[in-house]
């Protein structure tokens, strides 16, 4: 079970389509970077198919994404 970091990135339509935004993508892992505009928290998802959403420290999405604009804090 994920633990959302608000009400905004814990509703499924938010999250999926598009409202929060893609600051990273992996094409080798296919999986995307989102980050919560609202709270700032950092979720690993699946672009396409079955959600696979999970929370990243901002440490771990450093470390995935390398290319990607992670702050130290949310």
């Amino acid at each position: 079970m994920v633990d959302f970091g608000c009400d905004f990135c814990r509703d499924d339509q938010n999250r999926l389509y598009g409202h929060v935004t893609q600051i990273g993508s992996s094409e080798a892992r296919q999986r995307i970077l989102l980050k919560c505009p609202r709270c700032g928290t950092l979720y690993e998802n699946t672009p396409r198919g079955p959600d696979e959403t999970q929370q990243l420290t901002p440490a771990e999405a450093r470390r995935r994404y390398p290319d990607a604009p992670v702050a130290d804090t949310p």
